[in-house]
């Protein structure tokens, strides 16, 4: 159902159906997407629409959403997608990624490329699915100029694989956790 000049989804139920793409249509909210109509669904593909925001899903099975190229400022709602392993919000409109449940339990990878996050505490958020996330793409951000841009993304997400398709080494992660006890020693007043 891809390129077509939809503006909703109402009406549209597929108990059985696995993967829907809805990209590059015109569909402006999520609120149709719930379990009694697509509760089956794994993928969902809304790339190219004109959403301004996530909420409206309550589809626990979902494992990969694709919302890129949208409008989205907010995120919302994303508390009911217990199962995502895959959520991708690139070329929006998100200054901070509050919106993040520690419901997301099985988030494995997360793209937020070229959206205005300006501000590492706009991070805050990501240290709420820090666990299981194994991959975070935050480039084409302004946060990404600040010189301690990689330390400091590390530090919240020591676990983390890859980070802006770039693979954390050993020697980076080592390198990583001697500055951080290095700046805890500062902080302590000898006696």
């Amino acid at each position: 159902m891809a390129a077509n000049q939809l503006n909703d989804v109402d009406g549209l139920v597929g108990p059985a159906l696995e993967s829907l793409n809805l990209t590059g249509n015109n569909v402006q909210q999520l609120h149709s997407f719930q379990t009694g109509c697509f509760g089956s669904l794994l993928t969902l593909e809304l790339r190219g629409n004109r959403l301004e925001t996530t909420d409206g899903l309550n589809l626990p099975n979902l494992q990969r959403l694709y919302l890129a190229e949208n409008m989205i400022k907010h995120l919302e709602g994303l508390d009911k997608l217990e199962s995502l392993t895959i959520l991708h919000l690139r070329d929006n409109k998100l200054e901070t990624l509050d919106g993040l449940s520690s419901n997301m339990k099985c988030l494995q990878y997360l793209n937020v490329r070229g959206n205005l996050i300006t501000e590492g505490k706009a991070l805050q958020s990501i240290g709420l699915v820090a666990k299981s996330l194994q991959a975070l793409v935050l480039s084409e951000n302004p946060l990404v100029a600040t010189s301690d841009y990689r330390f400091s993304v590390l530090t919240l997400l020591p676990h983390l694989k890859r980070l802006d398709k770039e693979p954390v080494s050993p020697e980076e992660r080592s390198d990583n956790q001697m500055r951080i006890r290095e700046l805890e020693e500062e902080e302590v007043p000898e006696p």
